[in-house]
């Protein structure tokens, strides 16, 4: 499907405005009066990847193909979010990057305006295990992209292969080198901080981040799929993580006000005060010991429509049935109905229960 085909498939503007219903140019607000301005989209519940925190080692059903929605449905669904008040959009997995047509769909979403302001566009960002960045960096780029995520939880050949049981590090490194020489800068490393696998790790991961230009975000590990990934003592609490770094930089950290301490998204960002990183950037996403709920802007699509509110929890809605015909009316319905149900936090416990039964790998994080 090409660009054009694409932009061919919208529906009119005129024609979106006469079929909206009541109230749909409305922000999207939960009842904890959170307003929602970022949108994850999962592409595919497939991935090239068998991350040992983000899938079972069984595996998972994949959904047949014809269940996931397609491009053009995503771009009516991420119109319709966009018209409610969202801002950001960020396309995950599985793995995005092994979902044909991803560089048209970049350009066709990051050309839908905001609704407060028409003159600006929809922040469109991915994350990615960076395995085919060499190939995509420069096309995804010139379709619009705007921010790159890439997932690296090891600096160590083995053990990077250990974690993502298939994974080639020189690959990735391979592919962020293109990502850099494509134009993409501010990128985003995320690592899953895992007591006894890779903690030794931290600061140099960061150390190595900062050489590149890079910003490294670390994260915690969470209960998904029914707590069967979690393993007792493997939890590296936020504190402990923000340690290892300042020792690694031989300098303190300190929270970053100069742009908010909380990020678009989940992270909280401290900054590097004195010695030779002095001003570097470090990211936590700790949703275990200091749970971001309270500031929770985000709502989740599964890669076959389903609406997620919170990602520890597996209460959705269903989005495909109003797009199997397009029946804007009902996605709002549905939509707010899902929104409707968010509660003011999840339930992770510190011993891994109350996660959700969904795998990481099926909603993307």
């Amino acid at each position: 499907m090409t660009l054009v085909q694409l932009r061919r498939l919208r529906p009119p503007p005129a024609a979106e405005t006469s079929l909206a219903p009541a109230g749909a140019g409305s922000m999207l607000v939960d009842p904890q009066a959170r307003q929602v301005k970022y949108l994850r989209v999962s592409l595919t519940d497939r991935c090239n990847f068998r991350c040992t925190y983000c899938m079972p080692e069984a595996g998972i059903d994949h959904r047949p193909r014809a269940e996931l929605l397609t491009l053009e449905e995503i771009g009516l669904v991420v119109r319709a979010f966009a018209r409610w008040g969202v801002e950001r959009v960020r396309l995950t997995g599985g793995e995005p990057t092994v979902r044909q047509g991803l560089c048209d769909l970049v350009a066709d979403l990051s050309d839908i305006p905001l609704a407060a302001d028409p003159q600006r566009r929809v922040a469109v960002v991915m994350t990615t295990n960076g395995s085919r960045l060499s190939e995509l960096a420069a096309p995804l780029q010139a379709a619009g992209l705007g921010e790159l995520t890439v997932s690296l939880d090891s600096l160590d050949p083995a053990r990077f292969t250990a974690i993502t049981r298939r994974g080639d590090l020189s690959q990735v490194l391979a592919g962020l080198d293109a990502a850099k020489a494509a134009g993409f800068t501010n990128i985003k490393i995320n690592t899953v901080a895992v007591r006894g696998f890779n903690d030794d790790e931290l600061g140099p991961i960061a150390l190595w981040a900062w050489e590149q230009g890079h910003v490294p975000r670390f994260i915690e590990v969470m209960p998904m799929s029914g707590g069967q990934l979690f393993i007792p003592g493997e939890l590296m609490p936020a504190a402990e993580i923000r340690a290892r770094i300042a020792a690694a930089a031989s300098a303190d950290l300190v929270a970053d006000a100069g742009e908010g301490v909380r990020g678009l998204g989940p992270a909280t960002y401290w900054r590097v005060r004195g010695g030779r990183w002095s001003g570097q950037r470090v990211g936590v996403i700790a949703a275990m010991t200091e749970n971001f709920c309270a500031s929770c802007n985000r709502l989740r699509i599964g890669s076959t429509g389903q609406l997620h509110n919170c990602l520890a929890r597996d209460d959705t809605g269903d989005l495909r049935s109003a797009l199997r015909p397009y029946d804007p009316a009902r996605l709002a319905s549905q939509v707010r109905a899902v929104l409707g149900h968010k509660q003011p936090g999840h339930e992770f416990h510190i011993d891994g229960r109350g996660g959700p039964a969904k795998a990481m790998i099926s909603i993307g994080g």
